[in-house]
């Protein structure tokens, strides 16, 4: 499926730029449970998404296929029972005219039912198929989400586990930043001895900051990160980063 291959490329782009460079020395194994439950919540989504697919075609096929039957049928009947009429017509009154009249309005009627016919047949084929558009546009949007959800637990495992992420997050702010003087860092009580820790890292990297201020906010939980300086302040927390991937994936999708 182009878009799921589209969703990973994009997540492993943004996660490049996120996670620290310690990943490398990850055991690949911390993934497995991950992994396999993605696979079956992924298998279960298409074989639903198929299934419902395949229901919504057979029904499709089988009204408009009556219609159609019920179509052909009642034109035929009409033009049977309006021959007969005009023949009687003709006969009882002598004139070939009778015959010819009867005839041509019962023509003229099946014609017109059988349009009529038809058209309801087509629309209910046009109507199944926008059902099952939107099932599968549905079924993208699970899909979705469901990239964003193990995509989460991967990153926040990652968190609980390399407590320099954090640090990675900060210094990638801080490029994305126009740095004055002075850098104030925001972070949750889960991060600040960490980033504490790391103070003198991040100072040295960033050349043009002269003074780093580290704050506690309460209403923060692990990975939230707040850079403030006076030329402008940017959110560098794992929250905002998932929103963004969500984001990506939405104009994806809507890009299908």
């Amino acid at each position: 499926m182009k878009l799921l291959s589209n969703i990973i490329k994009s997540t492993r782009v943004i996660e490049k730029g996120t996670v620290s460079k310690k990943e490398e020395k990850w055991d690949a194994t911390v993934y497995d449970d991950l992994l396999e439950e993605a696979r079956k919540r992924y298998d279960d989504i298409i074989e639903d998404a198929v299934k419902k697919s395949e229901e919504i075609i057979n029904s499709a096929y089988e009204k408009s296929e009556e219609v159609l039957d019920d179509t052909h049928k009642r034109a035929q009947d009409i033009l049977k029972e309006n021959k007969i009429k005009g023949y009687d017509e003709g006969y009882k009154n002598g004139y070939k005219k009778g015959y010819d009249e009867g005839y041509n309005q019962g023509y003229k009627e099946g014609k017109e039912d059988s349009k009529i016919l038809i058209s309801q047949a087509l629309d209910i084929k046009k109507d199944y198929v926008n059902k099952r558009n939107s099932l599968l546009k549905d079924t993208e949007k699970d899909l979705i989400q469901l990239v964003i959800s193990i995509y989460e637990k991967i990153l926040y495992k990652k968190v609980d586990e390399d407590e320099e992420i954090i640090v990675s997050l900060i210094l990638k702010g801080i490029d994305n930043l126009e740095i004055s003087e002075k850098l104030t860092i925001i972070t949750s009580q889960e991060d600040y001895e960490i980033v504490e820790k790391y103070k003198d890292v991040i100072l040295a990297k960033a050349s043009l900051v002269d003074e780093i201020d580290i704050r506690v906010n309460s209403d923060m939980v692990k990975g939230d990160c707040i850079l403030e300086t006076s030329k402008g302040n940017i959110d560098v927390s794992l929250q905002t980063q998932l929103k963004e991937i969500k984001e990506l994936l939405l104009t994806i999708l809507d890009n299908e």
